[in-house]
């Protein structure tokens, strides 16, 4: 779980960069535009056809982020990478074509950089610039394109442009990399923090519903198996199936964390109910099934200060509705269809398959195959079809890591 944090908030860093890099270079053309025009009608010196170039080539390859950030997901790990060297092409092109008297521009790949916050994005984009200004330069004074006449000779054009450029740019370089690397020492001690917290929680979690099973004769197996199919379950959906575009990397891992939870409204039912082994009387089974509403009761006392609306929500979710049913004839509320969380729809089966495939006060404990066959016998009754499909799929997978947990609980 910690280091799908991690994963997480670094990803989330990573979309926005790349977003606002892309919005960044969107202006860089707009104003490389008017820059264009003033050029035209006569404002600038500047050799029409090397600006024609500039102008036309940089905006092709710098419009590249506004497609790639719609074509691909804007969290892909190589975008930043790409979009660094983008910037540095742009700076080659600049500096050879039109003109390296503006040197304010030679450390726009280095702000670019900036925006990640990666020690790696930094220290490539350092190099490739310095790389970029000092080989544009020297194609500039050879293409003699530029108006920048200052330099007859080769030994001025370095000792008088690319050095004094070449150390200035340097010197900005170091800053810019203790910056990066200042905030990212400081985001890796409060991711660490956050990981710890976090952790904390999670056994917390466990903890509580740990103590909430044991009331009905259960084990801590319980919680960790039904977590465990929740989310292999979720993992199946988001590979393949309709709901694929429901289902993120947060989604399935908030449902493993809240699993636990989808019974913790048994802390308000009698023992003389929950651990009752003949059939439930009418008022006895009508008290228990007040189970789920209870338990969203006590996740909206017990997680109102939760910052994280995702989890509130879905810890709701499958303590209320995880025991509706596809066709509508479950409790508490009798929704049915889509009407029913997908959530709580995934809890639903992970949960029921559990309860087949233990031993109970009142019953012995079925065999693999034919608690898939109930699973199976209830697909589009009790169950989202879908879901049964996809839970059917993933046999071998639910298989041994009930065959794991159950025999790592007996040990």
């Amino acid at each position: 779980m910690n280091n799908f944090i991690t994963k997480r908030v670094l990803a989330r860093n990573e979309s926005e960069a790349n977003r606002i890099v892309a919005r960044v270079m969107l202006v860089t053309i707009l104003t490389f535009t008017v820059v264009f025009i003033l050029n035209v009608i006569g404002v600038f010196v500047i050799n029409q056809t090397a600006m024609t170039f500039a102008f036309i080539s940089t905006t092709v390859i710098m419009l590249i982020p506004q497609v790639f950030n719609r074509v691909f997901k804007p969290d892909t790990w190589w975008l930043k990478y790409l979009y660094t060297i983008i910037s540095v092409v742009f700076i080659l092109i600049v500096v050879s074509t039109l003109t390296y008297h503006v040197v304010l521009i030679y450390a726009y790949p280095i702000a670019i950089a900036g925006v990640y916050f990666s020690k790696r994005v930094t220290y490539m984009s350092i190099v490739l610039t310095l790389i970029a200004t000092v080989v544009g330069q020297i194609l500039g004074f050879w293409l003699e394109c530029r108006p920048d006449d200052n330099f007859e000779t080769w030994n001025e054009l370095f000792i008088y442009s690319i050095i004094p450029k070449f150390l200035l740019l340097l010197s900005f370089s170091f800053l810019l990399a203790y910056i990066t690397e200042r905030t990212s020492d400081l985001l890796n001690d409060d991711m660490e923090s956050y990981e710890q917290l976090s952790a904390y929680n999670q056994n917390m979690i466990y903890s509580f519903a740990t103590l909430v099973e044991s009331r009905d004769s259960s084990t801590g197996g319980h919680i960790k198996r039904t977590s465990k199919y929740a989310q292999l379950l979720a993992e199946e959906l988001q590979r393949d199936s309709v709901y694929k575009e429901m289902i993120d990397d947060d989604f399935v891992n908030c449902i493993t964390t809240v699993a636990p939870l989808h019974d913790i409204g048994k802390i308000a039912i009698p023992d003389s109910i929950l651990k009752k082994k003949s059939d439930l009387t009418e008022s006895e089974f009508k008290i228990m099934k007040s189970h789920a509403q209870r338990g969203g009761e006590i996740i909206k006392k017990s997680f109102s200060k939760i910052a994280d609306e995702q989890f509130k929500k879905m810890a709701y979710e499958v303590a209320v509705f995880h025991h509706e049913k596809w066709n509508g004839k479950g409790y508490p509320m009798g929704r049915k269809n889509v009407e029913i969380p997908l959530s709580a729809r995934i809890m639903s089966i992970a949960d029921v398959f559990d309860a087949l495939s233990e031993e109970r006060c009142y019953r012995d404990a079925m065999p693999l195959d034919e608690c898939f066959d109930r699973i199976k016998e209830a697909r589009g009754s009790d169950f989202d079809p879908v879901l049964v499909d996809a839970f059917l799929n993933i046999k071998d997978k639910i298989a041994e890591a009930h065959n794991s947990i159950t025999h790592s609980e007996n040990e």
